[in-house]
């Protein structure tokens, strides 16, 4: 939906999809930023981020930059969803989607043929958690 609640199509979605001037600085498509670490003039400065990290504030590069929170707010809009969460590879989304539903006690059927990092993880880790 638009912002006037009238459809819009996908095909249209796609073209504006994460181009937020926020993110863009009036740039057509958001410019791909590579950091990990973030400089700030002050103490102060830090600290201000580091308590507003979890609101697309710039902290800390794995916590994400502008590219991460345009390509974040793109894959929102596409997918009709209320947040977007992103991970830098298979494994660590794939531990946070168990870790998210399975609790101490549960148990977990998992299969000898599934990515090995996940089974490992499962065998390992989860192990651990019982």
């Amino acid at each position: 939906m638009s912002k006037s609640n009238t459809p819009v199509a996908k095909t249209t979605q796609l073209i504006g999809a994460g181009r937020d001037k926020k993110w863009t600085h009036g740039v057509v498509n958001p410019p791909v930023q590579r950091a990990s670490t973030i400089l700030f003039d002050t103490v102060a400065e830090k600290n201000e981020a580091a308590i507003n990290r979890m609101n697309k504030e710039l902290f800390y590069g794995r916590r994400g930059t502008q590219t991460h929170f345009a390509f974040q707010d793109a894959m929102v809009e596409l997918e009709g969803g209320y947040g977007c969460a992103l991970y830098p590879c298979g494994t660590a989304a794939i531990s946070n989607a168990i870790l998210s539903f399975v609790e101490t006690g549960d148990h977990v059927l998992m299969v000898d043929t599934c990515y090995e990092p996940t089974r490992d993880f499962c065998d390992t880790m989860l192990k651990r958690l019982a």
